[in-house]
């Protein structure tokens, strides 16, 4: 027969053990609510860098337990650098932000890697935008740029750059220019300032995807349309993309086609004309937390609609684009491929 002081020890044992029970579980939530990552952005002012930002706010305010803080950096080579440099555990804290082309040199360790050597341990968490490059002259008479860019002097942003590495695919691959231009490398803010006074007859131009019939041009290229000159772009047409892919190495690369409504004053009018499009990919390491990647990814594509608030470029955020590079399933982190395949959304690269 069970006796009251049974009772009551019974009564107590069981206390206890909630009591246990619910110290350890908020101590599981604490642990949570104190996973503070870092996020490598880019240059201040950068679109990266804005991107980044946002990110780290929207994901800050809207997941209860993940905090992210943003750091300037000096962009896409140098994240990927501190990542390889980084000690394993403090790695496990860390998102980073590049671009495809300069994540392909990563992972086979040449290029600005060749010290390091490749780096194939990163994985995909999503894109946020994809950027568009092509070439601007004020030079009427410079159109078909396998001919009329022979012995011209090609003002391309500084080596490594990301811009400056699809220009070189696109003069060198896709047009069999190698030895055939003077390409000239400098800082961004002189590229405006050579075209203009002569010192470069072609300039290497960027923009980005807002939507399917809007194009936003990089700051600098603004300023050359700015100057009321008349400008001629020099793009790519399909037949050329597929050629330079032709030659190794992989090349991270899409073609974009240029849709009539969102060619400006300036754009060849003929069908088939397009740019060489690579995204901006955010990744982690691959003993990076499969529950907080998978969080991460959710709380993105849950609130991509919100980056646009942010800045005017933000528009160019969409669930969509978050798989819209040139990766395959076996190179985005668990995490995300468990996202991904929970809500349907193809891959649009591939392994």
């Amino acid at each position: 027969m069970v006796t009251l002081k049974r009772l009551m020890i019974l009564a107590m044992v069981i206390c206890f053990s909630i009591g246990l029970l619910t110290i350890f579980s908020s101590d599981v939530l604490a642990q949570k609510k104190k996973a503070k990552l870092t996020l490598l952005g880019a240059k201040l002012g950068s679109d990266a860098q804005n991107f980044s930002q946002a990110l780290g706010d929207i994901v800050t305010k809207k997941h209860p337990w993940i905090d992210v803080s943003v750091v300037e950096s000096l962009g896409a080579v140098d994240n990927c650098k501190t990542m390889a440099d980084m000690a394993p555990k403090m790695r496990k804290l860390h998102v980073s932000q590049s671009i495809d082309p300069v994540l392909a040199v990563y992972t086979a360790g040449v290029g600005p890697f060749k010290a390091i050597g490749k780096q194939d341990g990163w994985r995909a968490l999503f894109a946020l935008y994809n950027t568009g490059t092509h070439f601007m002259t004020l030079g009427a008479k410079i159109k078909d740029p396998k001919k009329d860019f022979v012995g011209k002097k090609v003002g391309l942003p500084p080596k490594g750059h990301g811009l400056s590495k699809t220009a070189e695919f696109g003069l060198f691959k896709c047009w069999d220019l190698k030895g055939k231009v003077k390409p000239i490398y400098m800082p961004m803010g002189m590229l405006k300032d050579a075209l203009m006074d002569g010192t470069i007859d072609v300039v290497v131009s960027g923009g980005m995807w807002l939507s399917q019939n809007e194009f936003k041009c990089s700051p600098f290229n603004e300023a050359i349309l700015a100057s009321k000159k008349t400008i001629n772009f020099i793009g790519f047409t399909k037949e050329d993309f597929e050629y330079g892919m032709t030659k190794p190495p992989f090349e991270p690369y899409t073609f974009g086609p240029v849709s009539a409504n969102a060619r400006m004053e300036g754009y060849p009018p003929k069908d088939g004309f397009g740019l060489l499009r690579s995204a901006f990919t955010w990744y982690v390491w691959e003993d990076f937390d499969e529950e907080i990647a998978y969080e991460l990814v959710k709380t993105t594509a849950e609130n991509a609609n919100l980056f646009k608030e942010y800045f005017a470029a933000g528009k160019a955020a969409s669930v969509e684009t978050l798989t819209a590079n040139v990766w395959g399933p076996k190179r985005f982190h668990p995490g995300a491929l468990k996202y991904y395949k929970e809500k349907g959304i193809p891959f649009q690269g591939k392994d």
